[in-house]
């Protein structure tokens, strides 16, 4: 049987749980974080800035799905990448 928690998970969008997460974890400066995100779009996988669906509306829902998807799960192994290598004193 499911959480209460994970239910609420469940039901939050892509944009909403990547908020969330960037709320939890304390990061200052998120626009220039997001970008950093774009930028390893737009360099790494050679997408242009133009078709990420967050600059352009007229993207497809499967493609506009997919990379809001991708951009999650980038700040997840950010995050997860930060947490590890944390020292607590």
């Amino acid at each position: 049987m499911k959480s209460k928690k994970e239910n609420k998970i469940e039901k939050l969008s892509d944009h909403q749980k990547l908020i969330n997460l960037l709320a939890i974890n304390g990061e200052t400066d998120i626009n220039r974080f997001l970008q950093s995100i774009d930028k390893v779009f737009t360099e790494i996988f050679h997408v242009k800035k133009t078709e990420l669906p967050w600059y352009n509306t007229n993207s497809s829902d499967e493609w506009d799905s997919f990379m809001r998807k991708s951009r999650l799960a980038f700040c997840l192994m950010y995050y997860r990448l930060i947490k590890k290598d944390r020292t607590y004193h």
